[in-house]
């Protein structure tokens, strides 16, 4: 018995020694401030939030889906991705309900996910169910080349979570990604905005990145939900994939997808591109298992999908067309019917886009077509660029090539394609009339699918690309990328061995590549300093000055302004960080001025007209005025700004590239 009170006098003197250093050391030491501790809650409630919406739209899309998947024959990864993508449309239908009714708040969205989940709730279990068998089997590949590909998908997935969970700063999300929440937000409402005309297009990645802001109270849930949107397409990409070819070719299909640069970078920001692949995933995975079983509802689910990808942004209208070409190839006689439905099931789910774009902006597909709110033919031909794409530049020979053009000449952010594709993705594919004989049936008809899907919607980029220089960015064409990794896939998996052992080599040259890659991908998220904000090691503010760089700030200096201000800004556009108790009005279209003096206004009139309706201030972007000075659309117009200007206004201050000017 002493022994034994002994023992218990040791320990307790032991625990309480350890536990008075411990304390001791990491009160003076504090490895854990309390900026890495805000870092890293955020981080987790950010993922929290998502992981609760894109979980209660799985369970939503079984449950809506019971009528057509029981018995699909299809992989548990696919099954995932087409339920959960069904979900999130319908939650962004149930959001915009909500918001043109006046309730979109965040008391409104807890309500809508609780009922969302009660009514789903058998389906719920199923979806997970199936999220843990998907998931056991990803963490354990079974050949050496599919855990390198594993890993190596890994790796680039894990970077571009790093991204994703850093504040917004690219460009697009805060000139109108992220406005358009943030403003309905602000109103508890969506109703027309007509500075910002970008609002007026189909929103459906948009609302749902409201829904997320609403429910944590960050921005920085945006972006994860973009990027759980491009999880889902992969799922169906390798999904497919390996259920006609194998594990190692799934694995292909889905590090095809990732070894896009720029596809990667769009992981990590608040976009809605990724809507349009997973879509575009989707739909490949609905129509081959209609081409397999010809059943009715196989139709009605392809349109569902299209309508979506149309619903997120207008040129997934390529992927619809691309699945009416579809129907007519794989089932001529019965192609009236299931084009019917397929039309039918589109039409429903865009629905909500168009009555939208009719209440708010008087048109259903605003602003093309019909015109709109604060919508004119000068504007629609600012905006479309027509007549100024491949054919009369010079260039006219890359669309007989486009892929491997786009392959070549796509750089980030750069001029035409603007789009770095990586070396595989869009070229693998015209590896497959080489190797057709050595595929296997399956595998066969696989590709056969992806053709039927691909080619009409590359001859659809072709028409854009030869009319419009915004028609030929690579970035517009996502929906059609699965179909390419696929096809890529199933073409490598081909290549023969005999008698020269071709497909070493191309898996050698691939990883070198993909290796290539990821420090690329290391490289790009080191310059962003994403490790360094969520280690704690910059603040929010400092992280947005470091990437907004004079833009942030004289978003930054407005908040010295007198609150309810407003300001309009000069050839900028950007207005998601002005300052909440000053308005902006961004140039949208970089046309303020010129749109102005062809009204017939002299300069010192537009000035007086701009004061009169409430501007109290002009920022002017130095560059943005040299970049586009000299455009010939605005040449003789823009040419006298700077004399007006500086002869009717005063200067308040002029830093970091911007001019603040008031009136005297």
């Amino acid at each position: 018995m002493n022994d034994s009170k002994r023992g218990i006098g040791t320990a307790a003197a032991v625990l309480v020694g350890l536990t008075a250093v411990l304390t001791g050391y990491y009160w003076v030491h504090k490895p854990l401030n309390l900026t890495l501790a805000a870092a890293l809650g955020g981080a987790a409630l950010d993922i929290g939030t998502v992981a609760l919406v894109v979980t209660l739209a799985g369970g939503l899309g079984r449950r809506a889906l019971a009528w057509v998947t029981p018995g699909a024959g299809w992989s548990s990864a696919e099954r995932i991705a087409i339920e959960a993508l069904i979900g999130l449309g319908a939650l962004a239908w149930g959001a915009l309900a909500l918001g043109l009714a006046g309730a979109f708040t965040p008391a409104a969205f807890w309500l809508a996910l609780a009922a969302a989940g009660i009514w789903s709730a058998r389906g719920l279990a199923g979806w997970l169910a199936d999220l843990r068998s998907a998931a056991r089997r990803a963490i354990s590949p079974g050949s050496p080349w599919a855990r390198l590909l594993a890993v190596i998908c890994g790796v680039l997935l894990a970077l571009a979570l790093v991204n994703a969970l850093a504040p917004p700063f690219a460009y697009d999300a805060v000139n109108y990604h992220l406005v358009g929440p943030q403003r309905y937000l602000t109103d508890g409402r969506i109703q027309a905005h007509p500075d910002n005309f970008f609002l007026g297009f189909p929103q459906g990645l948009e609302i749902l990145y409201g829904v997320t802001m609403g429910l944590a109270g960050r921005d920085t849930t945006a972006a994860l939900l973009h990027l759980s949107f491009g999880l889902l397409g992969l799922l169906a990409a390798g999904g497919i994939t390996r259920r006609y070819a194998g594990e190692a070719a799934g694995w292909l299909a889905v590090t095809l997808i990732l070894s896009a640069y720029s596809l990667w970078v769009l992981l990590g920001w608040p976009y809605v591109d990724l809507g349009l692949l997973a879509y575009g995933a989707a739909a490949l995975v609905a129509a081959a298992r209609w081409r397999e079983t010809g059943a009715a509802g196989w139709p009605a689910l392809m349109g569902l999908l299209g309508g979506l990808a149309l619903g997120v942004k207008y040129t997934g209208g390529g992927l619809l067309l691309a699945l009416a070409f579809y129907v007519l190839i794989c089932s001529p006689r019965m192609a009236a019917r299931s084009g019917l439905i397929l039309g039918a099931a589109a039409a429903l789910a865009f629905a909500p886009w168009a009555i939208k774009g009719l209440l708010l902006y008087q048109n259903p597909v605003y602003p093309f077509v019909f015109g709109g709110l604060n919508w004119d033919a000068a504007r629609a031909n600012t905006f479309s660029t027509t007549g100024t794409g491949l054919l009369g530049s010079g260039r006219e020979w890359q669309l007989a090539a486009l892929p491997v053009a786009a392959t070549i000449f796509g750089v980030e952010q750069g001029a035409g394609f603007g789009f770095t594709a990586g070396p595989w993705l869009l070229t693998a594919p015209l590896l497959l009339p080489i190797v057709w004989r050595q595929l296997d049936d399956r595998a066969r008809t696989l590709a056969a699918d992806c053709l039927r899907l691909g080619l009409p919607l590359l001859a659809f980029w072709m028409v854009l690309a030869a009319i419009s220089d915004i028609g030929t960015q690579t970035r517009l064409m996502l929906a059609g990328l699965p179909a390419a990794a696929v096809a890529g896939a199933l073409a490598i998996a081909g290549l023969p061995r005999r008698p020269l052992d071709t497909a070493f080599i191309v898996r050698a040259l691939l990883a070198v590549t993909l290796l290539l890659g990821i420090f690329e991908a290391a490289r790009h998220t080191a310059l962003v300093r994403s490790p360094a904000y969520l280690l704690g090691l910059l603040s929010r503010d400092d992280y947005l000055a470091h990437n907004l760089g004079g833009y942030g700030a004289a978003m930054r200096r407005l908040s010295d302004l007198p609150a309810g201000a407003r300001v309009r800004l000069m050839w900028e556009a950007r207005t998601y960080f002005c300052p909440a108790a000053v308005t902006c009005a961004g140039d949208m279209l970089f046309d303020h001025w010129a749109r102005a003096l062809r009204d017939g206004r002299t300069p010192q009139a537009a000035l007086a007209d701009w004061r009169a309706a409430g501007d109290d201030y002009l920022l002017l972007s130095n560059v943005g005025l040299r970049f586009w000075r000299d455009d010939p659309r605005f040449a003789d117009e823009n040419a006298r700004f700077l004399e007006a200007v500086e002869t009717w206004m005063t200067p308040v201050w002029s830093a970091d590239g911007y001019t603040l000017y008031a009136w005297p």
